[in-house]
């Protein structure tokens, strides 16, 4: 999957070693961590974690440019049951913001979803990123019930359905 429809940029589903991908994952974390500290958005230990295989990774790009722009992951979602997926780690590096980076991963990561059988998306994001949560409202996504670890003062719950694509109609 590589679109480069969405303001020149190009979104690729990357396989799950992509050093690339696993530099923005880390990068992502380190950010996520200097504005909640430690105890950031991640779930406890123990929850069932998807299988490897069931993971998409997608990774944003400008045309004929090898820096990547940014970064997504579309994940079944255990705790909410078959057919529903959760987007993690959407994230753009601060020197590619307001670039419609964010906007073409968040398109792309809801195909890969639809291609994938989900018929809605969640995603957690923080009360301290409100870029995030402009960019998720601004898409669609409406707030939804707390799943599993998210549901405390710091977090916030997005859902989206996702309608099938007219050729799957």
């Amino acid at each position: 999957m590589a679109d480069a429809g969405r303001g020149g940029v190009e979104v690729r589903v990357v396989p799950g070693d992509d050093p690339r991908h696993a530099r923005l994952v880390r990068a992502a974390e380190a950010e996520l961590r200097r504005r909640y500290g430690d105890g950031s958005l991640e779930p406890p230990e123990g929850l069932p974690a998807p299988e490897a295989g069931d993971v998409v990774r997608l990774l944003a790009s400008a045309p004929d440019d090898a820096e990547p722009l940014g970064c997504a992951v579309v994940a079944p979602l255990p705790v909410a049951g078959p057919g529903v997926g959760e987007l993690k780690r959407l994230f753009v590096p601060a020197s590619a913001r307001r670039r419609g980076v964010a906007t073409a991963l968040l398109a792309a990561a809801e195909d890969a979803a639809r291609q994938r059988g989900f018929r809605a998306l969640h995603l957690v994001t923080g009360t301290l990123q409100p870029e995030a949560i402009a960019l998720y409202e601004r898409e669609g996504w409406r707030p939804a019930p707390a799943y599993a670890w998210a549901d405390d003062e710091m977090t916030r719950t997005y859902g989206k359905g996702l309608v099938a694509a007219p050729a799957e109609r």
